[in-house]
């Protein structure tokens, strides 16, 4: 019988990622399993799009609502959570943000939904963490800011 519960990824130091130039973080996991989901829980910074107001986790501009953009993909940028069939797409088609009930652009943590699939990873297998604009190149120029987080995952 194992006990099922959050298990801390990072290390003392927090990930951390910016709103362009690929500023993405990367963290390594830290034991191999099949991960059921993750958490994001805030430590410090915040990022914005254009002149908005700057936020921890998304773009504040209203068109896109409450909607999030902190992306956790692996290393070839796939996304990982939320699941690509979660995010919204602009008018161009471009997938970079999305909503997460009970979320918002300020929750001091972000807990993603559960995988259909559990993800199966390895130890130290590298994981990024990007912000939607950013990791889509679409309308980056003008963002700035970072977000530095703890990461947990849930290994079932």
């Amino acid at each position: 019988f194992i006990l099922e519960s959050w298990q801390k990824i990072n290390g003392e130091e927090p990930v951390c990622f910016g709103a362009k130039d690929n500023q993405y973080g990367s963290f390594n996991m830290t034991k191999s399993g099949r991960v059921k989901t993750m958490k994001l829980i805030h430590r410090s910074g915040s990022v914005r799009c254009g002149n908005y107001i700057s936020s921890y986790w998304g773009c504040t501009y209203s068109g896109y609502g409450e909607d999030l953009m902190t992306i956790i993909t692996d290393a070839n940028k796939k996304a990982i959570l939320p699941p690509t069939e979660d995010l919204k797409a602009h008018p161009d088609n471009t997938k970079d943000h999305y909503s997460l009930p009970g979320y918002h652009h300020n929750s001091t943590e972000l807990v993603f939904r559960n995988l259909d699939n559990p993800l199966s990873v390895s130890s130290y297998q590298e994981m990024q963490l990007w912000y939607g604009q950013d990791w889509k190149d679409y309308f980056e120029g003008d963002n700035s800011g970072k977000t530095c987080v703890d990461v947990y995952a849930w290994y079932e």
